[in-house]
């Protein structure tokens, strides 16, 4: 089986949004892809890699990333590939500019004349807050419960989810109690456990 890309030029790669990101990520489904040359020029990205340009990943044209020992790997790694001396696939951690650690997968589509590598972005943080908006759709949870449940799953107590929300800790500890009602848990762990795992069942 052979797969066919149609790559625009890389002298005018995919223009960037002119606005910031929306509350709601329409393209939070999709794993972040860039297809690069060997020169870190970008041929192609999805709207998952454009918006990661707000974090310090990619630039006009060029794969550019505020992580250095990243950069410094992945063209080590481009180098020695192109040379026949590397896998044709490699894993790399990346440092977003935020202190989020992402992990980038990097393979070789060589072929056909062409060098080009496929870059995915695995970003797990990326993933829970996928799986929170699939429970709090699946489960049928207020906004503020989804809120609650969102701060929960990033480590926080009642307490401290309390006051990110300006609301009182009993306000707090009874939506928690309705989180636990509306997902079958009993426990904060069992909870954030539920929403990591949390696989939607086909209609």
């Amino acid at each position: 089986m052979s797969m066919i890309f149609s790559l625009p030029h890389p002298a005018s790669p995919q223009p960037l949004p002119s606005c910031c990101a929306p509350a709601r990520d329409p393209g939070r489904g999709a794993k972040p892809l860039f297809v690069i040359d060997a020169e870190l020029r970008v041929h192609f990205r999805n709207q998952g890699a454009t918006a990661l340009t707000r974090e310090g990943l990619s630039g006009e044209g060029r794969l550019i990333c505020s992580d250095k020992l990243f950069a410094a790997r992945l063209q080590t790694w481009l180098k020695r590939r192109l040379a026949g001396t590397a896998s044709e696939e490699i894993r790399l951690p990346l440092l977003m500019r935020c202190g989020r650690q992402t992990v980038i997968d990097a393979v070789h589509l060589g072929g056909a004349g062409m060098d080009l590598f496929i870059l995915t972005v695995d970003d797990p943080q990326r993933m829970i807050d996928r799986n929170v908006d699939e429970v709090a759709e699946a489960c049928g949870l207020t906004p503020t419960e989804a809120r609650i449940l969102g701060l929960i799953v990033k480590g926080m107590d009642t307490v401290e989810a309390a006051r990110k929300l300006g609301i009182a800790r009993t306000t707090a500890r009874t939506h928690l109690q309705r989180l636990f009602a509306k997902t079958g848990t009993a426990r904060q762990s069992e909870l954030v456990r539920f929403v990591a795992t949390f696989v939607e069942e086909a209609a």
